[in-house]
């Protein structure tokens, strides 16, 4: 086995370069194919709007779209539901670590920080003067606080596992914060230390949570990132204001004020960025970005994405219990003209939970025998089998998977299969993908800067996205293997091994990828784009 020097993970920059070296070396490649896939589509980013020439202008409001019906919450340990709430958390709230446009680590609230070589003992030094946006200081004291609220099952976070391979969390003193795990984990600073996906260690105020409760603090949140949430604007069915934080430790952002607007139906949120309604889509809806690219008016920023999207039916409904009525369906599937379809062409056929922009431990569909690979007359001998000619399930989903389901209806109906879609506001919507309360789901991951993420959390049998009731013991040896080996190439294959197992039991019914389209107004300068993240303190108004 190859012997690894983990401190070159020390700070107070870990390069993208850094970062692959010790992937390929750990294993960790699918990190590390994400690292290069992703930097290396960046040039195709205007560099006039990435990093304009002029002298950035302080003031103004930026109106921001988000594309969802509902955020559940705003605690950063809590938020688990797709994109968009990790992007507002990750305004709200700085980490220890954050991303660069490369996809390498650079200081956020630590100032630096030193790896053990062994990998296991992690030490941060925080930037001294740190505060919450209640005026509160920010020690270590409080990261302590914080991993212990988020590992306590009482708490229930569902990103508790993310901290699994902690065995002690500790302030030495005010501005130390030390971490030792019991085996390392190359991926450890991204997964869970970093600004956006690594809510796990994401700090909060004890006092400003103890004080709200639980359920406030949910709505409410008391941050320490670029911009403060107004509390008094905050309903999270339809929007909130932001406001620039004048003690964030960077300074003041450029912006006084960000105006978020919850606007669920992806045509409407086209027809807002148009009307100059908003200055900003997090996501373009695949069914503007043309339009959108044609007029002047307009810059969209276009990376890798890093999600998977799939059909889950509900192991505890029949008759989608029987493999022979799942595969049935999984065959059903022309991938390559839903993606056409119900994407416009933007986007990639999926036979798993690894994206392209995981590189090494994707497999192209070309590349590999699937079983779920398309066969309308396969699928037709199945589904007489399975005895679900006639069926009508239904598609629980929102505005944003309709025009996918209603392509998925069309195919499904050379089978017999009768789907319905039953459309839903997405507080409904969460509260029975919570409950299991559905026949199937068009669901998926926006996963980490690892592939664990969007494979643990779905396909484990105690994942916190199980919901569907998945339940194989080889695969949960094989991710428990996945975070525990060392060796290189071998994690290689347990996610291999993972994917053959998924595809064959119909885990899901895999259908793609999506890229990561973001859109301005012309006059919205200074955002510098990172793959399924929105950082904003660097956004300025040209007006």
């Amino acid at each position: 086995m190859t012997r690894i020097d983990w401190s070159v993970l020390s700070g107070p920059r870990v390069s993208r370069r850094t970062l692959m070296g010790v992937a390929l070396a750990s294993g960790a490649m699918g990190y590390a194919r994400q690292l290069g896939s992703a930097a290396a589509t960046l040039p195709s980013v205007p560099l006039t709007r990435r990093l304009s020439q002029a002298e950035p202008r302080q003031g103004g409001t930026l109106k921001l779209g988000f594309g969802i019906s509902q955020i559940p919450n705003l605690d950063p340990a809590k938020v688990n539901l797709g994109i968009v709430a990790g992007e507002i958390v990750s305004n709200i709230f700085s980490s220890l670590v954050q991303f660069d446009p490369e996809l390498g680590l650079i200081p956020d609230l630590a100032e630096t920080w030193t790896v053990s070589d062994d990998g296991l003992q992690y030490s941060f030094t925080l930037r001294d003067g740190l505060t919450f946006h209640n005026g509160d200081a920010l020690t270590a004291n409080d990261l302590v606080y914080t991993y212990e609220r988020n590992i306590n099952p009482d708490f229930a976070s569902p990103h508790a596992n993310k901290l699994a391979l902690i065995t002690a969390a500790e302030a030495a003193d005010d501005l130390t914060f030390n971490i030792t795990l019991s085996a390392p984990f190359a991926p450890f600073l991204a997964v869970a230390c970093s600004r956006g996906p690594g809510r796990a260690l994401t700090p909060i105020s004890q006092r400003a949570f103890e004080e709200l409760g639980e359920e406030q603090f949910d709505q409410t949140p008391v941050g320490c990132g670029p911009f403060a949430l107004v509390a008094e604007t905050a309903d999270l069915s339809s929007g909130f204001e932001l406001i620039a934080f004048d003690g964030w430790y960077g300074g003041r952002p450029h912006l006084d004020k960000i105006e978020v607007t919850i606007i669920a139906e992806p045509s409407s949120r086209i027809s807002a960025l148009e009307a100059g309604d908003v200055d900003m889509l997090d996501i373009v809806p695949a069914i503007g970005v043309a339009q959108l690219a044609e007029n002047p008016d307009f810059t969209l920023v276009q990376l890798p994405g890093t999600n998977w999207i799939g059909l889950a039916m509900n192991y505890e409904r029949e008759p989608w219990a029987n493999l022979d009525a799942r595969m049935a369906v999984a065959r059903a599937i022309n991938r390559d003209a839903l993606v056409q379809t119900a994407l416009f062409g933007l986007g990639t056929p999926g036979i798993g939970p690894i994206a392209p922009a995981f590189g090494w431990a994707y497999i192209p569909p070309a590349e590999t025998e699937t079983p779920q690979a398309f066969d309308v007359e396969a699928a037709k001998a199945l589904a007489e089998k399975a005895g679900i000619v006639g069926a009508q399930p239904a598609i629980m989903g929102t505005a944003d998977n309709q025009r996918t389901a209603e392509v998925l209806r069309g195919q499904l109906a050379d089978i017999g299969v009768d789907v319905q879609f039953d459309l839903l506001q997405q507080a409904a919507w969460n509260e029975r993908w919570a409950a299991g309360d559905f026949d199937w789901i068009i669901n998926g991951s926006v996963v980490d800067a690892d592939p664990d993420d969007g494979h643990w959390n779905f396909f484990h049998s105690e994942g916190p996205w199980n919901t569907f009731k998945y339940r194989n013991p080889d695969v949960d040896q094989l991710l428990l293997d996945t975070r525990e080996t060392g060796v290189q190439a071998e994690r290689a294959q347990q996610f291999h091994e993972i994917q053959s197992l998924l595809q064959a039991d119909v885990a899901y019914a895999f259908l793609y990828h999506t890229l990561d389209v973001t859109g301005f107004a012309s006059d919205v300068q200074g955002y510098n784009p990172i793959p399924e993240m929105r950082y904003l303190e660097s956004v300025w108004l040209d007006r």
